[in-house]
This record gives C-alpha cells, sequence and structure tokens, in this order.
C-alpha cells in the first residue's frame, strides 16, 4: 500500500522537526520553506503555492508559516498579515476539497482577561493575534480544516532558532542575567508532546478549533524556576519582574492559559500538567 503524503509548509522552524518525527516510518513526508532543501516555496506567491501542491498531491498539509516575533509584527503589519493569513489562503485555494489541512495557531488570540480561556473567546490585542486569527479564519473556509492554538517550548532542532525554554537553559548556563516576568501565565507544551498529540488528531480527523497547551499552567518565573530546578541549573543571576515595567513594547495578554478540556474530550486523553512537561527535558 503505497504511503500517504504530508506536506509541511513552514518545516524548518521550531516545531516542523519535531512533526516531522511524529509522522516518520508510515507517511511520505515534504518540507517546503522559503529555504528548504526539499521543496524551495515562497508560500506568498499564489502561482508557486499552486505549482507545489498540484506537484506533491498531499493528503494532509500543516502549515506551520508565520512570523512569531510580537513586536516586529506590530510594527510592519502588511508582512504580518503576508506571512499569518495570506499564505494560509493561497494554500487552501489550491487544495483538493478531501485534504486535511492543520493550521497552527497562537494563544495570543485571546484577551488581556484571566484564563484559562476557552476557544470562543478570541479577542487579540496586537497585530500578531489579530493576524493569525485570520490565519484561523482562512484556514476554517476549507471545508476539512483543524486550527490547533498552541504554545511549546523543549529543544530547537532548528539552526540558529531558539525556543523560550532554550533561552532560559542558556542564560543560566552562562549566569546571563535575564528577568522572568511573575505576572504572565502560560501553559505550553513540550513540542515533542504536541507533535505526538497532533499526529493523533490527524489520525482521528479532527476538524474544528481547539486549544493544545498542558493542564495546568505556570508565571513564566515559576516555569523558570522550575526548569533550572529540574536541570539543576544555577538561576542566581535571575530576577523577578513585571512584564508592566517593560515599556516600548506592543501590547501583550498577561494570562495566555488555554482550557483544554475540548480536545482532552474529542481524542478521549488527558493532557500533562506544565510541571510533567518539564521533566521531559
Amino acid at each position: 500500500m503505497d504511503k500517504k503524503t504530508l506536506l509541511i509548509c513552514g518545516g524548518t522552524g521550531l516545531l516542523g522537526p519535531y512533526i516531522r518525527e511524529a509522522f516518520e516510518g508510515d507517511w511520505k513526508i515534504i518540507i517546503a520553506s522559503r529555504h528548504s532543501t526539499d521543496h524551495a516555496c515562497d508560500f506568498t506567491d499564489a502561482a508557486a503555492v499552486c505549482s507545489l501542491i498540484e506537484q506533491v498531491k498531499p493528503d494532509v498539509v500543516f502549515h506551520l508559516i508565520a512570523l512569531t516575533n510580537v513586536d516586529e509584527c506590530e510594527e510592519n503589519p502588511d508582512h504580518a498579515h503576508s506571512l499569518n493569513a495570506l499564505t494560509v489562503r493561497n494554500v487552501v485555494q489550491t487544495l483538493n476539497p478531501a485534504t486535511h489541512l492543520v493550521y497552527i495557531s497562537t494563544d495570543q488570540v485571546y484577551p488581556d482577561t484571566p484564563g484559562p480561556h476557552q476557544e470562543d473567546h478570541e479577542a487579540p490585542v496586537n497585530v500578531y493575534g489579530a493576524t493569525k486569527l485570520d490565519g484561523e479564519k482562512e484556514a476554517l473556509s476549507h471545508r476539512d480544516s483543524l486550527v490547533l492554538r498552541v504554545n511549546l517550548f523543549g529543544p530547537a532542532r532548528t539552526e540558529n532558532r531558539m525556543s523560550l525554554s532554550d533561552f532560559f537553559i542558556k542564560s543560566f548556563e552562562k549566569q546571563t542575567p535575564v528577568t522572568m516576568f511573575d505576572d504572565v501565565f502560560f501553559s505550553p507544551l513540550h513540542m515533542g508532546t504536541l507533535a505526538q498529540i497532533a499526529r493523533k488528531c490527524v489520525d482521528h480527523r479532527l476538524c474544528g478549533v481547539y486549544n493544545l497547551g498542558s493542564r495546568a499552567g505556570l508565571s513564566k518565573a515559576d516555569f523558570a524556576l522550575k526548569l533550572a530546578q529540574h536541570l539543576n541549573l544555577d538561576a542566581s543571576t535571575a530576577q523577578i519582574g513585571q512584564s508592566s515595567a517593560v515599556t516600548g513594547r506592543a501590547h501583550r495578554t498577561k494570562d495566555l492559559r488555554m482550557d483544554v478540556s475540548r480536545i482532552e474530550k474529542a481524542l478521549g486523553i488527558k493532557l500533562p500538567t506544565l510541571q510533567e512537561e518539564i521533566e521531559k527535558l
């Protein structure tokens, strides 16, 4: 029996290598991005995207392309919209209706109000969140589509990329002073866990919008300190601070924790706590 084909759009970022690993063996995997050695493609170019998809004929598409720097999005909203929404439109308009599309979104679509946030409470406070929400709408215009709102950490497998956990670990190892915010809360997953659950979503042919994160979130300060404790790193050069004291940045939601009960029910699983995810490092 021929293997099904998985196309990973933007597969050379942080999450791409983990998605690839989750599907390796029983899928034919195609990695496409502007700088991919597999299939180079500018996803802002509709004709190029059309040519790629007609050539690959994917059964499943993961859309990972994004401009994720919140401040850069605020400074360049047109560029943010181009990468976070237009690229999705270019993919959708060429897809076979039977192709399963998985769009990786963000917890930044939620308002600056106390969490955990449910899927229908979107109200982004910055350009990044707004353009990712636009991307969700483009994805959902495809009949067979899944939107996963995520936050992630874990060892980067891509050169010149760094996750939040990588940043804290490097700072502690080099004894570099770093400020840890105790007024920002989130509920990320280790990228390995995220990719395995994304694979389960594909196996179940899940469609719709779902939060995908850890069950019990933490402040970013507690996350960093528990990370240091687990890895026996010296965090004495770090200091506790508040994000509200930092000026010159785009507005950000302080409580990014997500309610994950919907995806737990859909897949019949119990998601791990953030403490359990930290212990996977």
